[in-house]
């Protein structure tokens, strides 16, 4: 009798044991598979790594992480964080978790010399160099900006400078219509026409009408739920802009680092395809998320992770063979290293790169 009752207590012991572990592995699962699903089906530029060439492996990673949930060799974090960086690391850096265990590990990408700036808190400047160079520090891209890179461009054209500098460091995105006024002067030639197509489901339609309240969003929702595409093209950056080359700028820089991100790249891309008078300046490439955009941030139904992805994807992207670093690299490297501060001053880089404009 004694017997039978410890081996019963036991029995309920294990079951209990073992009943309270799958439970929160199922969790795990849930969530695991619902960051995959939820990846596959609504992340923009998902469909053209596919067709890349990377589908065997990517299925083979994101099943070997599942069996590592499975098995509880994983929790939920490490699983959803190694799965983003298969993306993240060779694709696109639009695509991130919203963890401090992720903000560390991708801080291990950044240069020596980025990591060691003492104070990295660049401000709004708009002032002379020198006699013949004018500094335009864009901190950030949010449409809060678009009045002031506007009002600074004006000053620049008042003044009697005839080069300008950009200073995107420590730029990590916003809106692209800040940069309106500087693409109008920068401009020299045509170049290949950008697609941007927005990735034609649900979910993200849901986020596009939310967020985006202009008549022309209200009717491109529309077209989007009546049509039965995948991708529906969101606007096109034509290769001939039908614009004369802009005597308004001799020379330009457009200053970089591993901060300079999204839409802040997007003036650095459009440099590098229609100008001729502006270079890119820098150590490093730009950050790596100028060919998708538009975010979207949803959480894991149980971990309440939050998980970031783009909704839209650019022809450029179709076209990258990714063989080489993400970003986009500079055209003269610096041959100094970071300042130990970045905040709103006329450091050594921009005084290095006044002179160089005039050569």
């Amino acid at each position: 009798m004694k017997k039978t009752i410890i081996t019963t207590l036991f029995v309920l012991f294990t079951l209990t044991s073992i009943a309270a572990v799958p439970d929160s592995i199922s969790q795990n699962l849930e969530d695991y598979d619902y960051l995959v699903s939820f990846t596959e089906q609504n992340y923009a530029p998902f469909t053209a790594i596919m067709e890349k060439g990377y589908e065997r492996e990517y299925k083979s990673m994101k099943n070997q992480l599942r069996q590592q949930v499975k098995q509880g060799e994983a929790d939920i974090e490490k699983a959803a964080i190694d799965y983003v960086l298969w993306f993240y690391n060779r694709f696109d850096r639009h695509i991130m978790i919203n963890t401090e265990a992720f903000r560390k590990v991708t801080n291990t990408l950044r240069s020596p010399q980025d990591i060691e700036i003492v104070e990295y808190a660049p401000k709004a400047v708009s002032c002379k160099v020198d006699s013949c160079t004018w500094l335009i520090r864009v901190p950030s891209c949010d449409p809060s900006f678009e009045k002031w890179t506007s009002d600074a461009f004006w000053q620049f054209l008042k003044s009697d400078c005839e080069n300008l500098i950009i200073d995107l460091r420590g730029n990590i995105g916003g809106s692209d219509g800040v940069w309106n006024s500087y693409y109008l002067a920068l401009y020299d030639h045509p170049s290949k026409p950008c697609i941007y197509w927005v990735r034609n489901t649900p979910e993200n339609l849901h986020h596009w009408d939310s967020m985006l309240e202009s008549n022309n969003v209200r009717e491109f929702v529309e077209r989007c739920q009546t049509s039965k595409n995948e991708f529906e093209k969101w606007y096109e950056r034509e290769g001939d802009l039908g614009l004369l080359p802009s005597t308004l700028i001799h020379r330009a820089a457009i200053l970089i680092d591993w901060n300079t991100a999204s839409a802040a790249e997007s003036l650095v891309g459009f440099v590098k395809k229609y100008s001729d008078r502006a270079k890119v300046y820098g150590i490093g490439n730009t950050f790596g998320a100028n060919q998708s955009g538009n975010c979207h941030y949803v959480v894991l139904p149980n971990s309440k992770i939050g998980f970031q992805y783009a909704t839209t994807v650019t022809s450029d992207f179709y076209e990258n063979d990714f063989s080489g670093p993400l970003g986009i690299a500079p055209d003269i490297i610096i041959p100094l290293p970071y300042a130990t501060t970045l905040t709103n001053n006329i450091d050594e880089w921009v005084l290095w790169v006044a002179e160089d404009l005039k050569r």
